[in-house]
């Protein structure tokens, strides 16, 4: 496997509409973090009350299996911003305040049901 980055785990407090047709904001918390993140429905199950694991790798993980979702980005928001944002084709993900991650870097980001 890949090596990891960063590991969050969160749990999913809200599921709502956002501005775009199809699209979900995720709205969750976890150990002092806000997360928020977009979702388009069917890309991968989600519910409110879901705990997830969010793990970042610097390489593309082997066992893709375990994980509901994975995708690579990068950080598009500016180091002396107090959030991160990390853009997956598009699909925002959002950290307040920010984790530190390499600007410029390219990331695996994979979601993963945690217990």
């Amino acid at each position: 496997m890949g090596s990891t980055a960063k590991k969050l785990t969160i749990r999913v407090e809200s599921i709502e509409d956002g501005k775009l047709r199809g699209q979900k904001i995720v709205k969750s918390k976890a150990r002092g973090k806000t997360v928020l993140f977009d979702y388009i429905e069917g890309l991968f199950p989600i519910n409110v009350g879901d705990k997830i694991t969010i793990e970042f790798y610097t390489n593309k993980p082997k066992e893709l299996d375990k994980f509901i979702y994975c995708g690579q980005g990068y950080i598009v928001s500016k180091e002396e911003d107090p959030v991160t944002l990390f853009s997956v084709w598009g699909l925002i993900f959002r950290f307040e305040p920010g984790i530190e991650l390499e600007r410029g870097k390219k990331y695996y980001i994979c979601l993963r049901k945690s217990k």
